[in-house]
C-alpha cells in the first residue's frame, strides 16, 4: 500500500489486535456468524470488508448484516415480555423478510436499512404510548391510534408498517390507519436546470466527483442509488465518442461533459489505500470493495445546496418530451410505464410510438 503508516495506526489499536487475535487463534470462527460476536461494530464491518474482497468469506449484504447485529442489541434491551415478543414477530417476518427480498435485487442502500429501524422504534415507542392510555396491542382503540398520530403525523408516518402488519396477523383490532398524501416538491424549471448544468461546468471550485454526480443527475435524471453503483467499466470511450451505460443501448455523454468524465477516470478518490487500489467503482468508497454510499453522495451534494430530486424531477420530463417514452426507459435504466406516465403528464406527442426495434 501507498501509505503504510496508515496501516500501521490501524494494527496499533487495541480492539482491532482484540479482534485479530480472536480470529487468529480460532477463538471465534472466521465466517459471518462469527465476525457478528466481536465488538465495536464499525470496527467488525470494516474487518468484513476486507476479508470479502479477498475471497476469505463469501459475498453477504453488509446493510442487512449490520442491521441484524442492531436488531440483537435493541430487541433485548426492551423491559415488557409481551412488547419485546410482538416486535420480535414484527421484526421476523415483516421487515427483514422485506429487506432480504429487497437484498436479493441489488444491495441494500443505508436508507432502506433506517427506514427499517425506525420501524422498529416507532413501533416500540407504540407500545409506549398504549402503556400511558393503560391500554394493550389487543384492546387498542380508533382513540389511541388518532391520538399517536395527532402527536406529530410526518415523524410517525412509518408506525403505518407495524400497524398493518398487526391487524393482518390478529394481534389488534381493525382500525383506520390515517392517510396524508405526501407530493414531490416541483421540477425545476429548464431555463433552472441549463443554468446549474452551465455552473458545474465551470466552477472549478468546486469538486469534480461532486460536479460529475450531480451532472448525471440532471442530464440522465439518474437517481443517485443508481449512480453509486456505476463503475468504470460503465464509462465507454470508442472512436473519439464517450458513452456511458445506464441502460441498454449506452448513452452518448456530451462535450464538455465528455471531458470531464475522462478526467474524473483518472482521480477517482479512495484508491490510495490497501483496500481500494483495483476498485472498479466510479465512486469509490472508503470501504474496501464498496461504493460510496448513496447518503454519503446525497450529504456531499446538499452541502452545494443542489437540487437533486427536483433537479433529476426535471431531467426526466425534459427528456421524454424529446425522445419516445420507450426509448427513454430502455437507455436509462427506466420502466416503460414510468416513462409513459411522464411522457402523458407533460403532454409529449410520442404517445403512440411503438416500442421495440425500428432500425432498418
Amino acid at each position: 500500500m501507498r501509505r503504510p503508516k496508515g496501516a500501521v495506526t490501524w494494527t496499533s489499536k487495541p480492539h482491532v489486535q482484540r479482534n485479530l487475535r480472536a480470529l487468529a487463534r480460532s477463538e471465534v470462527p472466521l465466517t459471518h456468524e462469527g465476525l457478528s460476536q466481536l465488538t465495536p461494530w464499525h470496527s467488525v464491518a470494516y474487518l468484513r470488508d476486507l476479508f470479502v474482497p479477498a475471497g476469505i468469506l463469501p459475498p453477504a449484504d453488509r446493510q442487512l448484516l449490520l442491521f441484524q447485529r442492531w436488531l440483537t442489541e435493541r430487541l433485548p434491551a426492551i423491559d415488557d415480555a409481551g412488547h419485546r415478543q410482538s416486535l420480535e414477530l414484527f421484526a421476523a417476518w415483516h421487515v427483514q423478510r422485506r429487506l432480504r427480498t429487497l437484498a436479493g435485487r441489488g444491495p441494500l442502500t443505508g436508507k432502506q436499512v433506517q427506514q427499517a429501524r425506525d420501524e422498529i422504534r416507532l413501533a416500540t415507542a407504540f407500545f409506549d404510548h398504549l402503556a400511558d392510555r393503560g391500554r394493550s396491542l389487543a384492546n387498542c382503540t380508533q382513540a389511541d391510534i388518532d391520538a399517536w398520530y395527532a402527536g406529530g403525523y410526518t415523524a410517525r408516518r412509518l408506525t403505518h408498517a407495524f400497524l398493518r402488519w398487526a391487524m393482518r396477523s390478529k394481534h389488534m383490532p381493525k382500525v383506520v390507519v390515517p392517510h396524508r398524501s405526501t407530493s414531490n416538491p416541483a421540477p425545476l424549471a429548464q431555463h433552472q436546470r441549463l443554468a446549474l448544468l452551465r455552473q458545474l461546468v465551470n466552477r472549478d471550485d468546486v469538486p469534480l466527483q461532486d460536479r460529475v454526480a450531480a451532472i448525471l443527475v440532471l442530464l440522465y435524471a439518474q437517481p443517485l442509488t443508481r449512480i453509486t453503483r456505476l463503475g468504470i467499466d460503465d464509462v465507454r470511450h470508442e472512436d473519439a465518442e464517450v458513452l456511458i451505460r445506464l441502460g441498454d443501448p449506452p448513452s452518448p455523454v456530451p462535450a464538455p461533459f465528455a471531458g470531464m468524465l475522462l478526467d474524473y477516470l483518472g482521480q477517482r478518490p479512495n484508491t490510495m489505500t490497501a483496500t481500494n487500489p483495483d476498485c472498479r467503482w466510479l465512486f469509490p468508497g472508503r470501504r474496501a470493495g464498496q461504493p460510496m454510499t448513496p447518503e454519503a453522495l446525497e450529504l456531499r451534494l446538499r452541502h452545494l445546496a443542489f437540487p437533486t430530486q427536483r433537479g433529476r424531477t426535471a431531467a426526466i420530463r425534459h427528456l421524454v418530451l424529446q425522445a419516445p417514452a420507450p426509448v427513454i426507459a430502455r437507455m436509462l435504466g427506466y420502466h416503460d410505464d414510468t416513462t409513459a406516465r411522464l411522457a402523458q403528464e407533460t403532454g409529449g406527442t410520442w404517445r403512440h410510438y411503438a416500442p421495440g426495434d425500428h432500425s432498418l
